[in-house]
């Protein structure tokens, strides 16, 4: 599990130098897709105890009605995290939930790829999973083409 927690341990602290990165440039600075919303990512991992909380940003949300449910939701909202290894194009993903039960996107690849085989072998727990930030395309520039959903994720490594 050494090398497995390496590697959780190694996309948590990217996340958070995104956190970081937000404090070093100007609010007028833009690079589609890149450099938006950098100061919703987070990421700490405490080594004592094994949890996690991280903030990302949830993938694929123009895709199958997830743009019209992220509408409906707003920063607190509970998620449900699952895993879908049947997915065709990451065997790894996780989807998430709204507590209604609507797809609004998935855990960003890098994640999954880290993740599911310490969620596969009961070696992580998600504890919890919210809406951080929401940015329905309702709110967003007239030239978006998808909504903003950043997700909390609470959860911890089993000790072995």
């Amino acid at each position: 599990m050494n090398y497995e927690k390496e590697l959780l341990i190694e996309q948590i602290n990217k996340l958070d130098e995104k956190r970081k990165l937000s404090e070093t440039i100007g609010p007028d600075y833009f690079e589609p897709g890149k450099m938006e919303y950098l100061e919703e990512y987070m990421g700490d991992y405490d080594d004592n105890t094994g949890s996690f909380l991280i903030r990302f940003e949830s993938k694929g949300t123009r895709y199958n009605g997830r743009t019209e449910q992220i509408e409906k939701v707003k920063a607190g909202d509970p998620l449900e995290i699952r895993r879908d290894p049947d997915n065709q194009f990451n065997a790894n993903n996780f989807v998430i939930y709204t507590e209604k039960g609507y797809d609004v996107g998935s855990m960003p690849a890098e994640l999954c790829n880290v993740i599911a085989p310490l969620y596969d072998s009961e070696k992580l727990v998600i504890e919890r999973a919210t809406v951080s930030f929401a940015d329905p395309i309702s709110k967003r520039s007239r030239y978006a083409k998808q909504a903003v959903l950043f997700v909390e994720l609470e959860g911890h490594l089993c000790k072995s």
